[in-house]
């Protein structure tokens, strides 16, 4: 199912997976969005296919990476564990977190995975835990900076 992302004009752009001709349409009556929206669109060539409407900040891309988690209180390591990635954007992750009941919203973590790019590259970063479901976690990076070879990667990781 094709993802496609609100801009900042309250447009969206839709590809024909048939004759892969592009569609730019005004959704303005979908700018209030909290959740994606499924929709089905039906190309000037005829064909119809489903998407999803979803409004975000930074597109995510989805993986599945192990990597390891230290919780910091006042820069002192207060208990770690194993995790996985579920999802990468610009400013945060999806990770999910085996013992999650023991963290809170609020939290700060450091977090260490590798890409799956050529290089295997290292992320390491320091994160804020804003949202918890279940045993998912969604954290926002502290800091972006654009000489920060984890910052880097990720962008690069994202084009």
């Amino acid at each position: 199912m094709q993802r496609v992302f609100i801009s900042s004009d309250n447009s969206v752009t839709f590809t024909c997976p048939r004759c892969k001709k592009m569609r730019t349409v005004n959704i303005t009556d979908y700018a209030g969005l909290d959740k994606a929206v499924k929709v089905r669109v039906r190309c000037g060539c005829g064909h119809r296919y489903p998407a999803t409407i979803e409004k975000r900040r930074q597109f995510r891309r989805e993986v599945a990476f192990p990597g390891t988690y230290t919780r910091l209180v006042n820069g002192r390591v207060m208990g770690s564990g194993t995790m996985v990635v579920k999802d990468v954007s610009r400013t945060g992750l999806k990770i999910r977190v085996p013992d999650a009941h023991r963290l809170n919203s609020g939290d700060t973590l450091e977090v260490i995975f590798h890409l799956d790019d050529p290089k295997k590259s290292q992320i390491q970063k320091e994160v804020v835990i804003r949202k918890i479901e279940g045993v998912d976690l969604g954290v926002q990076f502290l800091s972006l900076e654009t000489g920060n070879p984890s910052d880097k990667a990720i962008g690069f990781y994202l084009m």
